[in-house]
C-alpha cells in the first residue's frame, strides 16, 4: 500500500527484493461486465486463461505489493516536513494543509463504499484556503517528494509478475491496472515507468484520481468494462483484491510477495 496506495490503513512492508508466491482460484467465466456468478471449485492456474477462450480475456493487475514494492505511507509529521520544504511554506501552515488532506482521505478510507476524493484537488483546495495557491506542477512535485517517490531505492519491481504481465499482453489479452493509491494517475504512471513496470497496459484506474476504490464492486466494474469472455484479477490482498473480484465471477490469482512461485504466472498468458 505505500505512499500512494491505501490498504485498509495497514502499513506496507519496505521495498526489499524478496521472492514471491502465487496462489490461484479460478471462477466461472462471466459474459458481461456486470454479471455476477458464484465461484466454482478451484481449478489449476493453467485454466485461468484457457487456450479455448473464444475471445481475448481481460487481466487486471494490482500495483502495490503485486507489481512493485514500496516503503510505508509517511505519517502526518513526515508528510508535513516534506510538504513544507517542497512548497516553501512554513511548518504551521503546512500542518494545517496536511490535516485537511489526510482527514478527508482517511475519512473516505474508513468506508469501503465511499468514493475517494482526488488527492491533487484536496491539496489545491487546502492551500487556497490558506491563501497559498500553487500551480499544478508544483503540487505534483510536492506530492512526489512527500510520498518518498524521489528516492528510487525505495521502490522495486516484482520481476516475475512483470514478466507475466508482458506474456499476457503478448498473447493478445488486454492488460489493465487497478490500484488503491494516494498519488494522482500522472504520478503513478511516472513511478511505474521509473520502476520498470512494462508499458503494456491499456488502461488504469487509480483511486488517487478520485472515485470508487477497492473493494467497492464499482471499481472492478469500471476497470472491467468491455466485451471480454473472461476476466482475471491478479493481486496480493485477499479482502480488497481477490474476494471482490471472485464475487463478480472473475478468475483470481493471488500474489504473496513473501514467497512467489513464478511457475504458475506464465499460465495466465495461455489462450
Amino acid at each position: 500500500m505505500p505512499f500512494g496506495p491505501h490498504r485498509r490503513h495497514r502499513a506496507r512492508a519496505g521495498p526489499r527484493r524478496r521472492a514471491h508466491r502465487v496462489s490461484h482460484r479460478s471462477t466461472t467465466a462471466i459474459r458481461t461486465p456486470t454479471a455476477i456468478r458464484q465461484p466454482t471449485a478451484a481449478r489449476p492456474l493453467a485454466t485461468a486463461i484457457r487456450e479455448d477462450t473464444p475471445m481475448p480475456a481481460l487481466v487486471v493487475f494490482d500495483c502495490y505489493k503485486t507489481l512493485i514494492t514500496a516503503p510505508p505511507v509517511p505519517g502526518p509529521e513526515e508528510f508535513t516536513t516534506h510538504l513544507s520544504a517542497a512548497l516553501a511554506v512554513d511548518a504551521h501552515l503546512a500542518r494545517k494543509v496536511v490535516d485537511s488532506v489526510y482527514g478527508a482521505v482517511f475519512t473516505a478510507m474508513t468506508d469501503p463504499a465511499a468514493l475517494q476524493p482526488a488527492t491533487l484537488a484536496l491539496l489545491d483546495e487546502a492551500l487556497r484556503e490558506q491563501g497559498e495557491p500553487r500551480p499544478r506542477a508544483a503540487l505534483e512535485e510536492a506530492l512526489w517528494q512527500a510520498f518518498g517517490c524521489a528516492d528510487p531505492a525505495g521502490f522495486a519491481l516484482c520481476g516475475p509478475v512483470a514478466d507475466a504481465m508482458r506474456r499476457v499482453a503478448a498473447a493478445g489479452h488486454t492488460v489493465r491496472l487497478l490500484s488503491n493509491c494516494y498519488l494522482p494517475g500522472s504520478l503513478m504512471r511516472r513511478l511505474l515507468r521509473r520502476t520498470g513496470v512494462p508499458d503494456v497496459y491499456e488502461r488504469a484506474l487509480f483511486s488517487g484520481d478520485g472515485g470508487p476504490k477497492k473493494p467497492d464492486p464499482r471499481a472492478f466494474r469500471l476497470i472491467g468494462e468491455g466485451a471480454f469472455d473472461r476476466r482475471a484479477m491478479v493481486g496480493d490482498d485477499e479482502e480488497i483484491d481477490i474476494a471482490p473480484a471472485a464475487a463478480l465471477g472473475w478468475d483470481t490469482v493471488r500474489v504473496d510477495t513473501d514467497a512467489l512461485d513464478p511457475v504458475g504466472l506464465p499460465a495466465l498468458a495461455r489462450r
